[in-house]
């Protein structure tokens, strides 16, 4: 075996089992697997009869391993029989959805991503109660867990790169415990643009660091927390109020997971590092104190965002307020815009299917990002969603990914990049649809020009924010597209279908300048 960089990693703020031994080595003979020595995280050359068994993650550029990294995985439990290490790490195509292979880690090729399921596989114990195991890793946040004996009805964390968990959230069977190993990206050997992208998840040591922690709060008489993540030198006087996205957990999940390996802050520093978003406050929610589903969950509205707009400098229109979850959570954020779509202006439903009221009023006032994995069960229906767009501003985005958090952070991404704040983002279809409808109208040239500028100005004024300038240009459309009809100059049924559409907008811009 030759030489390769190794790199640890663990989470912030974690201690190691103080009752495991430190640091110890043994044979590559005895294990029969390759590992890496690695001295106090910093990169070292590997004795071909070395291995480190400090418990936790490792994870080194391996050119053996298809993905150009491998992780080690050091668990520490001499009460254990047997160990099971289980990721969700198989892999599908995502270059050729038709592929019906599920594929193990060793299998990799450019064009897999994770979204195949659990691997799950028994770790070697080499004695003094350490348990070792080894696999092929691409870019990004990995998620894994462990199985002691074969309970697995118990997600074991790592002990030595255990999430934060809330201090008032699920314990025990109750949890589902996701611990991340970061992974680089190895150009050569992953050679795909979508697992480059996910080198968003990745810390970088130059990248400003915002902050996160649990903050108690009083609800229904008791002291419970939520998460809450502050953008890099967040300014509690700051002249403008910041905005907030509120994220909600799924199953067997509570307000720590978006923090954990949601991997909230990692990507929020880093988008905001590229530029790519705009400070905000993100708050992590637990569902069971939010209140009854049929009321629209009154605590969230008469407790929750009273005591974050009164603790932080953040803003009480609900246009700069988001609301997001996955799986469980995004029946939670469904049953909100069914309840009152006007809480917040943005929405994020993500893998718990399509559930919208049609009828709801007000549905047409905020913007609905739909989503989930291809290879996801709670993926929304896209013909469902699509038919939304008759009484709503929806989009929808499928991503590489199954059921879990390989979709979910992906999509957090998404949201916060290129969809929270950006009207034009789930307007654009409206006002080409406008512009096409004009363009394919009985009006002459001259009249077909009037009605373009308009439109196309209002456009350029939606891009660049002016949402007001926005509304103006598609009123003063659609007064003149009334007058071409009244006269004659226009075919009724073509203006009934362009008015239609302009009404939608008009009632959208016009709604948040109230």
């Amino acid at each position: 075996m030759g030489a390769f960089i190794a790199v640890r990693h663990r989470g912030p703020g974690n201690e190691r089992d103080i009752n495991a031994p430190l640091g110890r080595t043994r044979s590559l003979a005895a294990l029969g697997i390759a590992v890496a020595l690695v001295l106090g995280g910093v990169p070292a050359t590997a004795h071909a009869d070395d291995v480190d068994l400090t418990p936790g993650p490792t994870v080194y550029a391996d050119p053996n391993s298809p993905t150009g990294y491998t992780g080690q995985f050091v668990y520490y439990n001499p009460d254990a029989t047997s160990v099971r290490f289980v990721a969700d790490i198989l892999l599908r195509n995502w270059a050729d959805t038709a592929d019906p292979t599920v594929y193990q880690p060793e299998e990799y090729f450019p064009g897999l991503m994770r979204g195949g399921g659990g691997y799950d596989v028994e770790m070697t114990e080499v004695g003094d109660g350490y348990w070792v195991t080894e696999v092929p890793l691409a870019a990004g946040a990995n998620q894994y867990w462990f199985y002691v004996d074969n309970d697995t009805s118990l997600w074991v964390a790592d002990p030595a790169n255990t999430p934060i968990f809330a201090p008032d959230g699920l314990t025990g069977t109750a949890r589902r415990a996701f611990n991340k190993v970061f992974v680089p990206y190895d150009a050569e050997k992953q050679e795909f643009e979508p697992l480059a992208a996910r080198q968003i998840e990745l810390p970088r040591e130059d990248s400003p660091k915002g902050s996160w922690s649990y903050v108690p709060f009083e609800v229904n008489g008791a002291t419970r927390t939520v998460g809450v993540y502050l953008p890099p030198a967040y300014d509690p006087n700051r002249a403008e109020p910041y905005k907030t996205i509120y994220m909600q957990h799924g199953g067997g999940q509570d307000q720590s997971d978006w923090m954990n390996m949601g991997n909230v802050p990692v990507i929020m520093d880093n988008l905001l590092q590229d530029g790519d978003t705009e400070p905000a406050v993100v708050v992590t929610t637990n569902t069971n104190y939010l209140g009854a589903p049929g009321e629209g969950y009154p605590n969230l509205r008469n407790v929750v965002l009273p005591f974050i707009e009164a603790n932080y400098n953040v803003s009480t229109d609900p246009i700069d307020r988001a609301f997001a979850g996955l799986s469980a959570g995004s029946i939670v954020t469904q049953n909100l815009i069914n309840n009152d779509p006007t809480l917040f202006g943005y929405y994020g439903p993500w893998s718990g299917g399509a559930r919208l009221n049609a009828d709801t009023p007000n549905l047409a006032a905020p913007y609905i990002l739909f989503g989930g994995g291809q290879w996801d069960f709670g993926l929304p229906n896209a013909g469902t969603v699509s038919a939304y767009d008759e009484v709503a501003f929806v989009e929808n985005e499928v991503v590489a990914g199954a059921h879990d958090f390989n979709a979910w952070n992906q999509l957090f991404t998404i949201f916060a990049r290129d969809y929270v704040w950006q009207p034009e983002a789930f307007l654009e279809d409206e006002f080409t649809q406008l512009l096409d409808g004009v363009a394919q109208s009985a009006l002459n040239r001259g009249n077909k020009n009037a009605l373009t500028v308009k439109l196309e100005k209002g456009w350029q004024d939606l891009q660049a924010g002016d949402t007001a300038g926005a509304l103006r240009y598609v009123e003063r459309m659609e007064d003149q597209l009334s007058r071409f009809a009244s006269n004659g100059q226009l075919p009724q049924d073509q203006a009934d279908a362009l008015k239609n559409v302009a009404d939608q907008v008009v009632f959208n811009l016009g709604y948040w300048q109230q």
